[in-house]
């Protein structure tokens, strides 16, 4: 098996897609797993795609769960339109 290179948090979030802000989030909330370098923290990315996509498939259903950087389920909690149109007179 090849060695994975492991990612800065910059790497991992240009990759992915995503901030770091929200990158150091899912750290410290436990979503995706990180290695502490001495005061650097590295990721490899499947492990973190992995994570992920249990992550979405625990959240929104196995057939939500889309690939890093899709919207799976970021709309399920928007009310739908209520059909009303505004009046032009």
């Amino acid at each position: 098996r090849m060695k994975t290179k492991n990612l800065s948090i910059k790497e991992l979030a240009a990759v992915i897609g995503v901030s770091t802000d929200t990158i150091r989030r899912a750290v410290r909330k436990g979503e995706i797993p990180a290695t502490r370098v001495k005061t650097a923290l590295r990721f490899d990315l499947h492990q973190v795609l992995t994570c992920m996509r249990r992550n979405a498939e625990a959240k929104f259903g196995a057939r939500s769960a889309s690939a890093p950087g899709g919207s799976a389920g970021l709309a399920q909690d928007d009310p739908p339109p209520s059909g009303k149109t505004r009046g032009l007179g």
